[in-house]
């Protein structure tokens, strides 16, 4: 048996992986909506197109052995997360993208990020919205035209909106930041 124990070797988030049907679309949507740059590192760009490495596809769970695939990572300056972005080739998955409600069960319901002003968050996104929203890209706010209040008795304001690949986002005002992604060094 390994000698694994969570609390000590679990050292950082590594990054956060979004499967996409364009990863140029999709690059250039989450650099404009949420400030994330093309990543680097000591070989150059993290831009990997065409992998095909079988020891992928088992890690994967793709048993066969085949797996065709496009992978790019984007990092965010300020906050340092890391985007992983897959454009599947094959195996095609689901094509179907699902939009979940902010309560059901199953899976990671959204990401958060603390903004300065979550009304001017959400005025930036309502015009992302329709800006998108004519290039074929559905971008859905949830609750449409409430805007962000504070939550009485606390300081938070925040609202949550899903991205054209189904990624729920909220965007909350007033909590205490701190630095606390390590994110990918190699």
């Amino acid at each position: 048996m390994n000698d694994f124990t969570p609390r000590r070797d679990i050292q950082a988030i590594s990054h956060v992986n979004v499967v996409v049907d364009d990863i140029e679309v999709a690059t250039e949507f989450y650099r404009t909506v949420l400030g994330f740059e093309q990543a680097a590192n000591a070989h150059g760009p993290m831009d990997y197109p065409g992998v095909d490495l079988v020891s992928f596809a088992h890690d994967a769970g793709f048993g066969d052995g085949r797996v065709n695939l496009d992978v790019r990572f984007l990092k965010h300056p300020e906050v340092g997360v890391y985007l992983e972005l897959f454009t599947y080739h094959h195996p095609k998955g689901d094509q179907t993208i699902h939009r979940r409600k902010t309560n059901d069960l199953g899976g990671i319901r959204h990401v958060a990020v603390e903004v300065p002003d979550a009304v001017a968050a959400y005025a930036f996104i309502r015009f992302q919205q329709q800006a998108y929203g004519k290039r074929g890209l559905h971008i859905e706010i949830v609750g449409q035209d409430h805007i962000p209040e504070a939550i009485t008795p606390f300081p938070y304001k925040f609202f949550y909106w899903i991205d054209p690949w189904g990624v729920q986002w909220e965007m909350e005002q007033g909590r205490p930041v701190d630095r606390a992604v390590k994110g990918i060094v190699g």
